[in-house]
């Protein structure tokens, strides 16, 4: 028999402890998702701010108009 406790301290049981691993693997997922929205929302905010640089020669380039790019920067910056 191992000396390792899969037992909760306040509860005592096997059971307990498995829901703290399934706990700290939905805690742990959660958090890297959290950091996965917070950098998706910073690019989108850089590239925004980027293309509210480009000047007209720029913009006529890629297709895309001044009303183009005043309506994509009007956007917040958590919506695609």
């Amino acid at each position: 028999m191992s000396h390792y406790s899969y037992a909760s301290p306040a509860t005592g049981t096997r059971e307990a402890g498995l829901y703290g691993r399934e706990f700290a693997r939905a805690l742990k997922r959660l958090t890297e998702e959290v950091f996965t929205t917070v950098v998706e929302w910073q690019e989108r905010a850089r590239q925004r701010r980027h293309l509210s640089e480009l000047d007209d020669r720029m913009l006529q380039d890629i297709g895309v108009t001044r009303a183009d790019v005043d309506r994509e920067i009007a956007k917040p910056f958590w919506v695609s």
